[in-house]
């Protein structure tokens, strides 16, 4: 563990503490209290999944995966560790974020117990991920898991140039370039170094796309046609970057776009929270089937 249990993702930092919740992870210490657990379900868990303890109940049945997933375990916990930005931190949405779902799922497979630690930090970018591996404890996290599932990359882009003619012509993205580049080189290295940590236990790794890296639904919409055009041109040269670097480094890629917005016609307003940013509980379980079906 990193300092201060972080099997509960049902807390995270606000936008404006990446520096300081990095700080707190490179040194190992205890991560701020999160708000109170929520009331349990019916079940007697959280809406996270979680007993109101903070511990992982256990989720049987199911056959095992196959592919790219780790080897069936027999016995004990399936440990899984998100990494990336507010995305899979689950900000904006009071429910379960889609690294614990997706957790859960592979491990009742398997016949286990899913313990999920999250380390995703609102606004996180790709360099911020490099400066995360840093720490001693994280990685240790990461040595011990089965399961890494990554999601970053859309906070390395700025949109205020988005609609400058800078940006022109699409889908080519001329002002976008350098960053493009920047990020290549960062989830290369990122991948490396998980890639590594994992081998000794042939954990399985996963990164996720995106639907859109910008504003979307109807939030986006409100920005005019060539907010939307641009944007969607980003997204999808930004998923095939994320998945050539994936495919390099064996790593198995999660097409998020595609059931979301299949031929990028399809208005995601209902799997969005309001801010227009963020999935909400439909949006993260349409991730967590993604990633699912990445790595069986």
């Amino acid at each position: 563990m990193v300092g201060a249990s972080l099997t509960v993702v049902a807390w995270w930092p606000q936008p404006s503490s990446v520096a300081a919740s990095m700080a707190r992870l490179r040194a190992g210490q205890p991560a701020p209290q999160p708000p109170p657990a929520a009331p349990a379900t019916a079940d007697g868990t959280t809406p996270d999944g979680t007993t109101p303890s903070g511990t992982t109940p256990p989720v049987m049945g199911g056959a095992a995966g196959h592919g790219r997933a780790a080897p069936a375990r027999t016995s004990g916990t399936y440990r899984v560790v998100g990494l990336g930005d507010s995305v899979p931190a689950g900000r904006a949405c009071n429910c379960s974020s889609f690294v614990s779902l997706a957790g859960r799922q592979l491990a009742a497979q398997q016949g286990l117990t899913a313990s999920v630690d999250n380390l995703a930090v609102n606004g996180l970018r790709s360099s911020d991920l490099l400066d995360q591996l840093t720490s001693d404890a994280v990685r240790a996290e990461i040595a011990a898991a089965d399961l890494v599932i990554i999601m970053v990359g859309a906070n390395d882009f700025d949109p205020g140039i988005l609609t400058t003619d800078e940006c022109l012509p699409l889908p080519e993205l001329p002002c976008y370039q350098r960053a493009f580049a920047q990020q290549r080189a960062n989830l290369a290295s990122v991948l490396s170094q998980i890639t590594a940590l994992t081998a000794p236990r042939d954990g399985t790794v996963v990164t996720a796309g995106y639907w859109n890296v910008f504003l979307d639904g109807d939030v986006g919409q409100a920005h005019g046609e060539a907010y939307v055009k641009a944007s969607d041109a980003l997204t999808r040269a930004d998923n095939a970057l994320i998945s050539e670097v994936s495919q390099a480094a064996n790593v198995a890629y999660a097409d998020v776009y595609t059931p979301f917005k299949g031929d990028g016609a399809t208005d995601v307003t209902a799997l969005l929270a309001p801010d227009g940013d963020h999935p909400d509980a439909a949006g993260h379980a349409i991730i967590a089937k993604a990633v699912v079906d990445a790595v069986t």
